[in-house]
């Protein structure tokens, strides 16, 4: 059974009593996925964007730790000198082609290649031999910039090794202060690149079609400016009491780092690292925090149950997304009325991420079966 309801322009979409139909789908779990590669479905994707990505939780590295790494379609070692500070490598040495990241080992300050225990500080530069009383001034391992931001490693990476960051991820006032919960970490691997993901912000009908929001957002702002993104909206959550009003708001700082912020039921935030693994898969994670309703244990306990509820259920949207996102295609020119969301404002910004004119930035792009 199915009744109608409004938009804020004043049009009727189909409302289903009970779940939608990809509800329905994301909790039968094994939906059938398409046979297309991702070179088919999305013909745009022909390098990755240039961006600061997730590496690791900051809290899950320890000093001397060593750690593969398979993203940008390249292997990479994630390594923690024993001063604390992260760094992100490409994995291979350039002596004799070993991965650093089996069996390499922490010296200090530097990493120690498996084969011939040849040391690489965090520069990529060779710091020592141990049968040799001269070390290697030209070999270099290519290093990514790596910071540490909001309890997360994060890396940038640019086609043009010489490139610095274009932009600094912020540290935000949740992750430094015990008002809030410690994270509730999530990830999923996804069929499909950042950019489908990420066009869900402003594709906000979807909310009402896909996930059963009790109503379309009330959609106050959307702004792209420089490399950054913001999504200003009020919403009304579904709950078992009824309609209850809210407010998402968004943060976007390049394709790699976002940061989702919930009010109205509990004010939960999310952090979004969105990194790519290869062509065909994105890696996905959200790291969710609840701002505590007190300090007491009673409060702790209620904040904890509401926080487990409230997740649980953007958890099952984000399962329900993936239905599309492991099946849809990209249309260059889609087909558009003006009650849509500003799609086409995303994909300009979302354009100026790849650096199409370097041969470096789609080198190891496959070519597509013909």
């Amino acid at each position: 059974m199915s009744t109608d309801f409004s938009t804020s322009a004043g049009a009727k979409i189909r409302e289903f009593e009970g779940e939608t139909p990809l509800q329905v789908m994301a909790r039968q779990v094994d939906h059938p996925p398409t046979a297309m590669t991702a070179i088919e479905r999305f013909p745009y994707y022909d390098t990755f964007p240039f961006a600061w990505y997730w590496a690791a939780y900051s809290d899950d590295l320890a000093p001397g730790e060593v750690r593969p790494l398979r993203y940008l379609a390249r292997d990479l070692v994630l390594w923690r000198d024993e001063e604390g500070t992260a760094h992100v490598m490409d994995a291979y040495c350039p002596h004799l082609g070993a991965n650093l990241a089996l069996g390499g080992r922490v010296d200090g300050c530097h990493l120690v290649c498996p084969y011939h225990w040849w040391e690489w500080d965090g520069d990529g530069r060779n710091a020592h031999i141990p049968y040799s009383e001269r070390t290697n001034k030209k070999a270099r391992v290519h290093t990514y910039p790596t910071v540490e931001r909001n309890g997360f490693v994060l890396f940038w990476y640019h086609p043009d090794p010489d490139q610095a960051p274009l932009w600094e991820v912020p540290q935000l006032d949740e992750y430094a202060t015990d008002d809030w919960t410690g994270y509730f970490p999530t990830e999923w691997r996804v069929r499909c690149p950042w950019q489908e993901l990420a066009e869900n912000g402003p594709d906000f009908i979807h909310l009402k079609t896909v996930h059963g929001a009790a109503t379309v957002p009330e959609v106050e702002e959307i702004a792209y400016e420089g490399w950054t993104g913001r999504i200003r909206a009020k919403v009304d959550f579904a709950t078992p009491r009824g309609p209850q009003p809210g407010r998402i708001d968004t943060d976007s700082w390049g394709p790699g780092v976002g940061l989702a912020r919930f009010t109205g039921i509990i004010d939960t935030v999310f952090f979004a690292g969105t990194t790519p693994i290869d062509w065909e898969w994105t890696l996905s994670v959200k790291a969710y925090k609840v701002r505590k309703l007190g300090p007491d244990a009673e409060a702790l306990a209620k904040t904890q149950r509401v926080g487990d509820a409230l997740i649980a259920d953007l958890r099952k949207q984000m399962a329900e997304d993936n239905v599309i996102f492991d099946n849809k295609v990209h249309h260059p020119t889609p087909a558009l009325i003006d009650t849509d969301g500003p799609i086409l404002p995303f994909r300009r910004w979302a354009e100026r991420f790849y650096d199409r004119g370097r041969p470096a930035a789609s080198g190891l792009r496959p070519s597509p079966e013909r």
